[in-house]
């Protein structure tokens, strides 16, 4: 399956590693991880884009599947939504993972079926 990030990019969803949400703080671990990524010139984005997320990928496959130069893609579409749209296309006969979080609609979260 394909997903798409926005600002004319998509990529192939079997090689995402993570959706990691910029507007929110992330652990110190993954700040390293996202400044040497950055060192290495591994880092996809167009100039002015105000990134909400950065999608780690998985690189080349070689022989035996491992994997080589992961990329970065910064997308101006919010982590929530790219989640979503990759659940909805891997899974197309599920329910969305709002309502599955909050409940159908007209029924408070909580409240016992029927």
């Amino acid at each position: 399956m394909i997903l798409h990030l926005g600002d004319d990019v998509s990529v192939h969803s079997a090689d995402i590693i993570a959706i990691i949400d910029l507007t929110q703080s992330y652990s110190a671990v993954t700040g390293a991880m996202l400044t040497e990524i950055r060192r290495q010139n591994r880092v996809l984005a167009r100039q002015g884009i105000a990134a909400k997320s950065a999608v780690i990928c998985a690189g080349a496959r070689k022989a035996g599947g491992v994997a080589e130069n992961a990329r970065v893609y910064l997308s101006p579409i919010s982590a929530v939504t790219l989640a979503q749209r990759a659940h909805e296309r891997a899974y197309p006969s599920a329910a969305p993972l709002r309502e599955r979080e909050e409940g159908p609609p007209g029924r408070e979260a909580g409240q016992p079926d029927g």
